[in-house]
């Protein structure tokens, strides 16, 4: 376990010296079973966990120095996510006679919006660090090697929206949420599968996804990702959009307005049919769009990616390509 006292959480969350560590030791385990170590794979969060408890040197090396400022990140992610499973737990007292709400004469409850801003808060602020977390990961991989053992590792590289970070450089507004990214995943696939790799063919797919991987991917095969992941995020956010149903939330499509009875509040709730409409339109329009884009710039560059693809065909007498 990465944690061992109140006063290291101290550093990310500024809690009362009182607070017992043994009330939280639960909650943390359950944060990094659930998605630190599905997150890292066994080999890379067990050589974290041996940094960890070694004594940090006094001239340390640039690997270690990489893996101090990975740990804070991944400490940080872990102990927001920690709060967030345990939230509900941690408000009750169990005994005998069940659950109860714990209070007393000084301190009382929370609000239940306030409640559900905290606990938000905390999933927001998890979630996001673990997007940090991968998003470091890739910028110094030459420093965790364990890490490029991990099958999660090729996932990584493997994805056309592997983090918040690339999807907003396209740019698509995600307001850093990692949880919409994950929301995303499912159309993600869908849209890749159906759209991406019909209009790539299985050819130039394949040997695209086996590129990604290697430490020196061929430049025309680079060269193929941005006109690939703008259609694939603006399909698959119209697709989420129309089955969930303004901002697109891990939760679907919501509005926020001013509440007109009391002062300074804002109110979030689903969109209106009519503009979730119009934005799944938009955004299946621009996805269409990008799509010609793709298919535009496959032609244009033929010949980099001539004999790997049956999707369109050179006519030499004329010169001209065309889709076959």
């Amino acid at each position: 376990m990465l944690f061992t006292t109140i006063d290291e959480i101290k550093n990310f969350l500024p809690i009362g010296a009182g607070n017992d560590f043994l009330k939280l030791k639960p909650h943390i385990q359950n944060a990094e079973n659930k998605y630190l170590k599905v997150l890292l794979g066994a080999g890379m969060y067990d050589e974290l966990q041996e940094f960890y408890e070694a004594e940090y040197p006094a001239e340390p090396t640039k690997t270690q120095e990489a893996t101090k400022i990975l740990l804070e990140k991944v400490q940080h992610a872990v102990i927001h996510l920690a709060y967030y499973l345990g939230f509900d737990f941690m408000n009750v007292t169990a005994s005998s006679a069940g659950f109860q709400r714990t209070e007393s004469d000084k301190l009382k409850g929370l609000y239940k919006y306030q409640e559900d801003n905290l606990k938000q808060y905390f999933s927001d602020s998890g979630f996001n660090a673990l997007d940090d977390v991968l998003v470091f990961l890739e910028d110094n991989i030459e420093h965790f090697g364990e890490f490029k053992l991990e099958p999660n590792y090729n996932a990584l590289k493997q994805s056309f929206l592997p983090t918040v970070k690339i999807v907003e450089e396209i740019p698509f507004n995600m307001q850093g949420s990692r949880l919409t990214l994950l929301a995303l995943q499912p159309s993600v696939k869908f849209v890749e599968d159906t759209t991406i790799r019909t209009t790539l063919g299985d050819v130039i797919y394949l040997a695209l996804k086996e590129e990604m991987v290697s430490d020196n991917p061929d430049a025309g095969y680079v060269a193929l990702l941005p006109y690939i992941r703008k259609p694939l995020v603006y399909l698959a956010s119209a697709l989420l959009m129309e089955e969930t149903g303004a901002t697109l939330g891990d939760k679907g499509l919501y509005f926020e307005k001013t509440d007109t009875t009391v002062q300074n509040t804002k109110i979030k709730g689903p969109s209106e049919a009519e503009r979730i409409a119009a934005m799944i339109a938009r955004n299946r329009n621009m996805g269409y769009a990008y799509l010609d884009m793709l298919k535009s710039y496959l032609a244009t560059n033929f010949e980099i990616y001539e004999g790997t693809t049956a999707r369109f065909s050179r006519d030499n007498t004329g010169k001209k390509t065309f889709w076959a």
